[in-house]
Parts: C-alpha cells; sequence; structure tokens
C-alpha cells in the first residue's frame, strides 16, 4: 500500500509541473485532474450533478490556482468551492451574474478576491471563513447576502469601485473591526457609505434596536411545557452576572462542570462580565431530586435571574444549553438585551439521540472529530456513534494488531475522487474524546463492524476469510463479498481481542455490532468453505434455501454478544436485516432500510427488544436535503429533504406501550462516501440535525413543522455568524 501511495504521489508531481489548460473538466482524464496545481478552464462551465465545478472542487484535490477569466459562465453555483482548504487565487469569469450561496466557504487559503462587474448577487455565507483573504476588490454594484463576508480575519483592503454604496446585509461584513481596514471607494461617496447599512462597519460599530427574547420563536427542541410571564418585566442580560450553586451533601464541586459551561456561554454572548465578585443578576444552578427523569430539567427567569434545576448534572446542562437560545434571540446579534420572566419544565421524549460519523471512508482529523460535540450538545443531541471501520479503512489503533493501522488506514481514492486517504485514531486520543464528551453529555458509542463491510481488516489478516483470500483495501462504495469466516476460530480470536480492548477505552455500556449487508449474495461465499460446512454439520443445520447462511450469522452474533454481555458487561447494537428472525435478550437493534421500518419494528415487539429509529427516508443526512444539492456526485440516492426528517414520529404511529418497552431512541447518519472534509460533515447534518433533535426531545403535540421553520431562522443565522456550514436548501 505504501508502494503504491508514493507512486502515485510521483506521478502526480511530475503532471503538475505544468499548468493544465482545457475548455471542460471532461478533458482531462483522472490522473491530470488529481495532479493539477494549475487550472485554466476556457469553455462554458457546466453546473450539473458531474459538472465542471464539482469536477474543479472534489477531483482536484490539491489545485492552488484556477483562472476562469476566458471561460463562460452565468455562474459561481452554490458550494462550488466548499472547503477546498489548498485553493489560494481564482479568476472569476468575466461573465458571471451570481455567487452562489457558500460558494467559497471556509477557502482558508484563498489570498485575494476580485468581484467582476458583471456580478448582480452574492450569496449568504459566500466567502465566510475566508480567514486569509487580504484584499478585496468590488467592480460593480452586486447585492451581498448575509455574512458573505464574513469572519475574514485577514483582510486589510477593501476597494469599492462604485459610488452607490452596493446592498448589502447588515452581517454581510461581520468581524471587521472599524478603522482596522483600508476602505477604497470613489472620492466624494464616502460619506454615503458611511451611512449605508452593511458598509457602516468600516467606520463604526453597527447600532441594532433593543431586543427582547421571543421564546416561542427561538427555541428548539421546543420545550415540554412553558408558560410566560404576562406583564412582568423582561430582565435585562446586559449587565454583571452572578453564577451561584448551593452545596449539596457538602460538595460544592458536583455542578463545577457546569459553572465552566455557563461562564462560557455567558462569555461569547455577552462578553467577560461572570464574576461572582460583583453585583448583578444572579445565575444559580442547583440539583432537583424531585424530578422524575435524569435529563429533566426546571428553567425559571425572575426578577432576580435565572434558576436552573436538574434531576442531574445532565439536567443542568440541558437548561444551559436552552439558556444559551434565549439569549441567542433573533440571532440578529450575538445577544439579545433582555429576557422575559418565564417558567420552563422540560423533559425528553426519547433518551438517545444520536448521529453517527463514518470516518472510515473519509477521515475525521482528531480535534475536527472533537469540535463536532459542543454543536450537537446545543440542540440536546446526547450521542455520538463512531463507525470506526469498514471495507475502505481500520480506523482505531488496536495493540494486539499493530498492523491494522500500519497498513489499514491509508488507501488511494474513493471511486471517482483520485486522492490519499489516511490516518487513524490512537487509544489515547479516544479516552480523551471520550472526556471531552463528558463535558458536554454526549456518550461516545463504538462500531466494530461483522461479519461484512470487514475488508481493511480482510487485507491485512486473509485467514479471516473462509479461503483466506489476499485481498486490498477497498476504494469504492459498494458492498464486498469477502466476508469473516464463522467457521474459522481465528475469527473469534480477533474479534475477542479487538472488543477487549475496545471495552477498556470506552466506557459506553453500548458498542456496535454492524452486521448489515451480509446477506446474498455475499453470504455465498459461506456455502462452499469447508469450515462453515462443518460448523452448520455440527449445529445441525440441514437447509438449503440460504437461510443456512443467516443461521451461521446468527451463530457467529450470538458469541460475540455473549462476550460482550456477560464478560464485559456492554449492551450489543446492530444493524436490523429482516432475515435476523432472531434478535438476542437485550440488545438494541437499529431500523435503517428505507421502506422496511415496520417489518424491525414488528421484529423488535415480538422479540421484545429495543429499537432505534434511523430510517434512511427520515434519517440519513449523506443524502442530499435536495435535488442539486450536495452532494451532487452520487450512486442514486434519494433526497431527504428537512421535512421529511422533521416528520419522523419516534413511535412510528404505534402505542404508548411500544414507546415505553421498545422504543430506544432516534439516530442521523452521515456515511462518509461523499463527504470530503469536516465542514461538509456540519453541511450534511445540519438543519437535519436539529430537526431530528426535536423529534427526539419535544412531545409529539408540541411540534409543527411551520412553527419549527419560524425557529429555525434565528439558529441559521447564529450558525452563520460563528462560521458553522449547514445546508440552506429549506
Amino acid at each position: 500500500m505504501k508502494k503504491l501511495l508514493i507512486s502515485c504521489l510521483s506521478t502526480i508531481i511530475t503532471m503538475t509541473l505544468s499548468a493544465q489548460t482545457v475548455q471542460h473538466m471532461n478533458d482531462l482524464k483522472p490522473e491530470p485532474k488529481s495532479g493539477a496545481i494549475n487550472l485554466k478552464l476556457t469553455g462554458e462551465l457546466s453546473s450539473g450533478r458531474n459538472g465542471d465545478f464539482r469536477q474543479m472542487r472534489d477531483l482536484c484535490f490539491q489545485v492552488h490556482h484556477i483562472d476562469l477569466g476566458d471561460a463562460q459562465s452565468l455562474e459561481i453555483p452554490k458550494n462550488a468551492f466548499h472547503s477546498r482548504h489548498q485553493l489560494e487565487t481564482i479568476i472569476l469569469p468575466k461573465t458571471i451574474k451570481t455567487i452562489g450561496t457558500q460558494a467559497f466557504f471556509a477557502c482558508d487559503k484563498l489570498n485575494a478576491i476580485t468581484i467582476p462587474q458583471s456580478v448582480d448577487n452574492i450569496g449568504a455565507a459566500a466567502f465566510s471563513g475566508c480567514k486569509r483573504i487580504s484584499e478585496l476588490t468590488i467592480e460593480g454594484s452586486p447585492n451581498i447576502g448575509e455574512y458573505a463576508f464574513a469572519r475574514l480575519e485577514s483582510l486589510r483592503t477593501v476597494r469599492v469601485n462604485t459610488k452607490v454604496p452596493p446592498k448589502a446585509d447588515v452581517s454581510s461584513f461581520y468581524g471587521v473591526e472599524p478603522g482596522k481596514v483600508r476602505f477604497i471607494v470613489p472620492k466624494g461617496s464616502e460619506g454615503a457609505y458611511k451611512k449605508a447599512t452593511g458598509w457602516s462597519r468600516f467606520f463604526t460599530e453597527p447600532k441594532f434596536a433593543h431586543e427582547v427574547s421571543d421564546p416561542e420563536t427561538c427555541l428548539t427542541p421546543y420545550p415540554s411545557d412553558m408558560s410566560i410571564a404576562k406583564g412582568a418585566k423582561p430582565i435585562n442580560v446586559q449587565t454583571a452576572w452572578r453564577i451561584l450553586t448551593p452545596k449539596m451533601d457538602g460538595h460544592s464541586y458536583i455542578l463545577d462542570n457546569e459553572v465552566k459551561q455557563a461562564r462560557d456561554i455567558l462569555t461569547a454572548r455577552i462578553g467577560n462580565i461572570a464574576n461572582s465578585r460583583q453585583r448583578g443578576i444572579q445565575l444559580v444552578l442547583a440539583l432537583d431530586p424531585s424530578l422524575k427523569d435524569d435529563e429533566a430539567y426546571t428553567l425559571t427567569v425572575n426578577a432576580k435571574g435565572v434558576n436552573i434545576s436538574g434531576k442531574t448534572t445532565r439536567g443542568v446542562f440541558w437548561g444551559l444549553m436552552t439558556l444559551d437560545q434565549l439569549l441567542r434571540g433573533s440571532g440578529m446579534k450575538d445577544c439579545v438585551d433582555a429576557i422575559p420572566q418565564l417558567t420552563i419544565k422540560d423533559v425528553p421524549r426519547t433518551h438517545v439521540r444520536e448521529l453517527m460519523v463514518d470516518p472510515a471512508r473519509t477521515f475525521i482529523p482528531y480535534e475536527d472529530l472533537k469540535g463536532f460535540i459542543p454543536e450537537m450538545a446545543r440542540y440536546k443531541l446526547n450521542a455520538l456513534h463512531l463507525h470506526l471501520v469498514d471495507d475502505q479503512a481500520w480506523r482505531i489503533e488496536i495493540k494486539k494488531y499493530p498492523q491494522l493501522t500500519e497498513q489499514a488506514s491509508s488507501r488511494w481514492g474513493m471511486d471517482d475522487i483520485q486522492a490519499p486517504y489516511k490516518g487513524f485514531y490512537t487509544q489515547e486520543q479516544m479516552r480523551d474524546l471520550v472526556k471531552f464528551a463528558a463535558r458536554y453529555h454526549v456518550e461516545i458509542i463504538p462500531e466494530i463492524e461483522m461479519p461484512g463491510h470487514e475488508v481493511a481488516a480482510i487485507s491485512v489478516f486473509p485467514e479471516l476469510t473462509c479461503h483466506q483470500r489476499q485481498v486490498p483495501v477497498r476504494t469504492t462504495c459498494g458492498v464486498s463479498n469477502e466476508l469473516l469466516c464463522p467457521g474459522n476460530e481465528f475469527t473469534y480470536e480477533f474479534l475477542g481481542n479487538v472488543f477487549k480492548e475496545l471495552a477498556d477505552i470506552f466506557p459506553s455500556k453500548y458498542i456496535h455490532l454492524g452486521g448489515d449487508e451480509a446477506g446474498n449474495p455475499a453470504l455465498d461465499c459461506w456455502t462452499d468453505c469447508p469450515k462453515c460446512q462443518a460448523l452448520k454439520q455440527k449445529l445441525g443445520i440441514t437447509t438449503t434455501d440460504r437461510s443456512e447462511n443467516w443461521k451461521l450469522q446468527g451463530y457467529l452474533f450470538d458469541r460475540i454478544i455473549a462476550l460482550l454481555r456477560d464478560k464485559y458487561h456492554k449492551v450489543p447494537m446492530f444493524w436490523y436485516e429482516t432475515d435476523f428472525k432472531k434478535i438476542q435478550p437485550g440488545c438494541v437493534t437499529f431500523a435503517w432500510r428505507n421502506g422496511l421500518t415496520d417489518k424491525a419494528l414488528d421484529a423488535a415487539v415480538a422479540n421484545n427488544a429495543r429499537i432505534m429509529l434511523c430510517p434512511g427516508e427520515h434519517c440519513y443526512f449523506d443524502y442530499p436535503m435536495a435535488k442539486g444539492d450536495m452532494p451532487e456526485k452520487n450512486w442514486g440516492m434519494p433526497v431527504t429533504s428537512l421535512k421529511d426528517t422533521y416528520s419522523l414520529d419516534p413511535a412510528w404511529g404505534k402505542d404508548k406501550n411500544f414507546e415505553s418497552n421498545n422504543l430506544f431512541g432516534v439516530a442521523g447518519t452521515l456515511w462518509s462516501e461523499c463527504i470530503t472534509s469536516p465542514e461538509r460533515i456540519y453541511y450534511q447534518a445540519y438543519p437535519r440535525a436539529i430537526a431530528l433533535a426535536e423529534a427526539g426531545w419535544s412531545p409529539q403535540e408540541k411540534r409543527s413543522w411551520e412553527s419549527f421553520l419560524k425557529r429555525m431562522r434565528p439558529m441559521a443565522k447564529d450558525m452563520m455568524r460563528r462560521g458553522i456550514s449547514f445546508s440552506m436548501e429549506y
């Protein structure tokens, strides 16, 4: 594998000695695309599913300089160069009219940009996070959207060539400090720019109207019970705060984490004003054992300040997340001026609200993985499921088998993207992740696939398979026919050693075993295996209708489940397949297949099992949120719209008995075959993850699609301000 990587890199270096000049991306073969450093296009650019823009963004993984000056195009599409961290310069077409939303989001090596005179519109967050742009020239008079040039930390010169200020949003240049940027406009027009919305920020801090938070339009998930004190005077929050915690059983440190979180919230929203020595409004954090649920909390706002009580520290933390949303208000500015007096009594509908990420297909650097956790917690999502291994890579250090990460954590390419994919997590990093996540009351749940989706391990240990074939790490999506052999004792020795180390790393009581897509025809590899045939004979399996192979998979699962449950006291989880006729007691099964949720739920009820709801038609966040949304290039993914996600009923229309006895929680999945940067994980997750959070938390009768859309708008503004990417296709 290492020799292959070196050979590919050598070929690419040779090809990049000269710039690539073509009319269209299809004029280049895959190797020149992946090797391009300097790229010039001269034709009429296409923006379709696999058009020129998608190929420039995803296939030219190391391009630094792009010249589109002689190309023909009326637009730079939304997300055209989203999170291309290597891009340094781009010359835009002279004909473009529109630069789409997030077109250059987080292109953090882009050093200067000129907006041609032809441009009429620049979309929201178009250049947000381009922190190395030092010079911006606007030749014409475009309408400039929200946060279009936000968070440009290195901006030093802005030149606008029109006397009349282009229309800009008040947030268009968020982050610009008055007097810190050389602002050049036509002589005699300075006064107009000083008065113009958006542009006045270059001269003085913008002023916003006094705002009192409206809980009805800013809270998500919507609380179980909320009453606003009519006629009571709202309390001013732009003042000093005192954070207080009563001693409990003689100990005050129980809520130390929540005190720190409270201080961080107040500092981020209002400034460094949380000082216990100053008089001011109080924020009192306490435990209340009378509450009936471990995640329940009450939040009251009165003339003295804010009181948050939880049954446990988790409840207190969720109350703080609600306070943060109250302080955010409409999202027009960092913090509102006042919040109303009110009482909130809140409790979750489900107790596991999970997101799954997939660093196996596309590795997520460790610090980026950590950064995903606080954003989840804002919306009361409380579990992060790590899909650590698959056919395409092994991503977790196993000390018993160092070869797994030495040989199977690197590959070249994923489908048509010819780029290096490499990286793994050390056990020390995973332990640190667990501790970090605990600060946000997020549980880390690991997954090791079996018996399918294990080609990465098989590439290192071919003896894991029936015929001991040496196969390379997979570089395409889809399902491999190579499975672990249930008739080979080494399979159980290997898995036992892996799960032993996993159980020591992750304190979660849950471990996911995979189990998906190992059916026909893949299980045919067990049909002609002598060891599998001997095992069938030993077990008395005589059927020949292919069910015999599912019975072998059941045997493999039973042995591993017994190990996890009896020795390590873990609760096994797995992806449900309709061929699983029996679900082991105590296991959690995931309903994931589009259109087969009813069968999965029937099986859970029949086996008295718990079930996680993550059906593809509601919860697959790697699918595009609208037609034409990222990912544009895929293998026929359906659309999972924001409304589709919001419409999920965790009880699936069943009665309270099912909800009490069988429903485990809700989960959103982020398979990463087409997610090629950390920023795109956020883009695919949000805002659907927020809709899922409300589905999992709020009572069904409190939910309304129209209300949710209203409450989404402040969150969208707040996410743009903080530099978080999300799909705007709703």
